[in-house]
């Protein structure tokens, strides 16, 4: 429970004495998955209040939550359906890119957070994709597909790849373009390195400069998102800084008290681009607080240009992963010990 609180408050990164408590007591894959789940509240709880979500009734809510164990036949025909129902054409956002103007870069004096610099060591060993067997070798073939390698975040996730594996997806159709998101690329990449500035997660913004690099933004662009004030900056439209505001105000979980904010939002986005603006800014603060807590480290500069070669996946890569999850369903999953009293 106390690295929960941490990993919430987005402060296990630097505090060794609750990591070596929590040490002591699980292993390498359970750390991973706990971190996930601590990481995953991030995302609804911010998407959820943002959102101002109304609570179901208690009758749906029972059907809902019938048990606390997922049912692995039911997960995998549920992704059986979405392969079966891949549909032949996705809706495609506008790949221009953010609008250039004269405005010079704020004033690095004024940075709300400094860049973050290297974390220290990783938590937990990085397994090698090269040398992985089973399960992980299995997830990691497939995840370099889609992606054109194997990204340190999905080596940490090779420790419970059953969980990784369904991870990777979702991260990959809310932050990439091509898998009908609606929102254009470069407003993306705006969003992911303001929200990874405001929690100084120096994982997610070297890919968010690296995803700039691909899509042919200014990376100087990148670096004023660091400033106070930055959303003021001429460089950014009006409609890029409703987005900025709102990234901001759900990373701080603010989101929910300002109608102001919500308002200036709804005058440049459509109700299907709020939700997935705000999917978009939950999903980074789960990455940045999951890379935060285990220290995930940056990759070379070579492997985050193959990793972000394109500013889009395309939607055949998605799917073909998705089969392969499927072929690879194992027979029998892991069953946890039962919680101690």
């Amino acid at each position: 429970m106390l690295w929960a609180e941490h990993v919430a408050n987005n402060t296990a990164g630097g505090r060794d004495d609750v990591f070596d408590e929590v040490k002591r007591r699980f292993t390498d894959a359970e750390l991973v998955e706990l971190t996930g789940i601590c990481g995953l509240f991030a995302v609804s709880n911010r998407f959820q209040d943002s959102m101002r979500l109304p609570i179901e009734a208690q009758g749906e809510v029972e059907k809902i939550k019938t048990s606390v164990r997922a049912d692995p036949d039911r997960l995998k025909a549920y992704v059986g359906r979405l392969v079966e129902l891949w549909p032949q054409a996705f809706p495609d956002a506008d790949l221009a890119l953010p609008a250039e103007t004269s405005g010079r870069p704020g004033d690095r004096a004024s940075i709300a957070r400094a860049e973050p610099g290297a974390p220290a060591a990783c938590r937990v060993p990085l397994l090698d994709p090269e040398s992985a067997s089973g399960d992980a070798a299995q997830f990691f073939a497939a995840a370099g597909r889609l992606l054109g390698g194997v990204p340190n975040a999905v080596r940490v996730w090779g420790h419970v790849p059953h969980v990784g594996k369904l991870v990777l997806p979702f991260v990959v159709a809310v932050e990439r373009a091509g898998c009908g998101s609606i929102l254009p690329a470069g407003l993306k990449v705006w969003v992911i390195a303001r929200t990874s500035y405001i929690n100084s997660a120096p994982y997610t913004l070297a890919h968010a400069r690296a995803a700039a690099h691909a899509a042919g933004m200014p990376q100087d662009g990148i670096d004023e998102l660091a400033v106070v004030g930055c959303v003021d900056s001429p460089r950014f439209s009006e409609r890029e800084r409703a987005a900025l505001v709102w990234a901001q105000h759900v990373a701080q979980n603010t989101a929910k008290h300002h109608d102001a904010v919500f308002e200036a939002l709804r005058r440049h986005y459509n109700d299907a681009e709020i939700v997935e603006l705000t999917g978009l800014c939950a999903e980074t603060n789960m990455v940045n607080r999951f890379c935060n807590a285990l220290r995930v480290p940056v990759e070379s500069a070579a492997a985050l240009s193959a990793l972000h070669g394109a500013p889009r996946i395309e939607p055949a890569r998605l799917k073909t992963y998705l089969e392969s999850v499927l072929a690879d369903w194992p027979r029998v999953l892991p069953v946890p010990d039962a919680m101690a009293a």
